[in-house]
């Protein structure tokens, strides 16, 4: 098991108390951003441990309007201090403790067609969470696009293609699929399909955790934790050496760094390990 206590009092240490509230910052020096206090928040909520709902709600409310990012990960970090919230035309609302706030919100209008041409990491850096294919998903999970059977032939042909390319990009065309379904928009996926992406998921896993593709050998904290869900998506056992691996990936300072070959902490990093061992163990 990792150190919990140390978990929290890393996680504690990045908040940035302002005037009026506070959030996260992975790097305490830099103003709070709502992509880390996310981050920070769902992690607390995974551990048990008090989380400043109210300060954070605060937080948010200073803004006047959100971006696409913010908007999203505001939006869940208002469903997980238990606000009532709905994204309409452009608008975030919300409800909490009978207070009603809402803030505009400015959504990409790019054809999400064209973000599958760059597939995973084409226009947005190296993770998972700030890919192209993320924009897709979290314009999806936000509510902000229509589905329609365009978008969702193109999601299969990813997933298609992805069993013979990287775990993250089948992780992230899985999460698409479940995003439609909790849209109201069921894909029931060939049982051949299942089986493809098992036999995949195979080729990618170690004794430790999981590789991004059949030919790389570096374990990494993010191709883990895609491969473990992955697995759980299609019902097949974990290595055993994967909860030693994130063990393994817990800095002095209570954190956790995405590769075994070192480096910083980061609030992202944390969220990805408590993700996975909190399945695992």
């Amino acid at each position: 098991m990792p150190d919990l206590k140390a978990l929290i009092r890393y996680i504690n240490d990045r908040q940035i108390k302002e005037i009026g509230g506070s959030g996260y910052s992975f790097v305490r020096e830099l103003p709070p951003t709502i992509r880390d206090t996310f981050f920070a928040m769902a992690c607390l909520k995974m551990l048990e441990a008090a989380s400043p709902d109210d300060e954070i709600i605060n937080f948010l409310s200073e803004y006047d309007k959100f971006d696409f990012n913010g908007a999203y990960y505001a939006m869940k970090c208002l469903r997980l201090a238990g606000a009532k919230v709905d994204f309409q035309s452009g608008t975030l609302w919300w409800s909490y403790k009978g207070a009603e706030q809402e803030r505009p919100c400015l959504v990409p209008t790019t054809p999400l067609i064209c973000y599958f041409k760059y597939e995973l990491y084409g226009m947005y850096g190296s993770s998972i969470f700030s890919s192209s294919l993320s924009v897709v998903l979290k314009r999806i999970e936000l509510g902000a696009d229509n589905i329609d059977s365009g978008l969702v032939s193109l999601t299969l042909a990813l997933l298609d293609m992805s069993r013979r390319q990287d775990v993250m990009s089948t992780y992230m065309a899985v999460e698409i699929l479940k995003a439609m379904e909790k849209r109201s928009y069921p894909i029931a996926l060939p049982s051949s399909y299942i089986e493809q992406i098992s036999d995949f998921l195979k080729r990618c896993t170690t004794r430790k955790g999981y590789v991004g593709n059949p030919t790389a050998s570096s374990v990494t904290l993010e191709s883990t934790y895609a491969g473990h869900k992955i697995a759980q998506y299609v019902k097949i056992p974990d290595p055993l050496g994967i909860a030693s691996f994130i063990n393994s990936l817990q800095n002095e300072n209570g954190g956790f760094r995405g590769s075994q070959f070192g480096g910083i902490s980061t609030l992202e990093s944390c969220y990805l390990a408590l993700s996975t061992i909190s399945d695992v163990f």
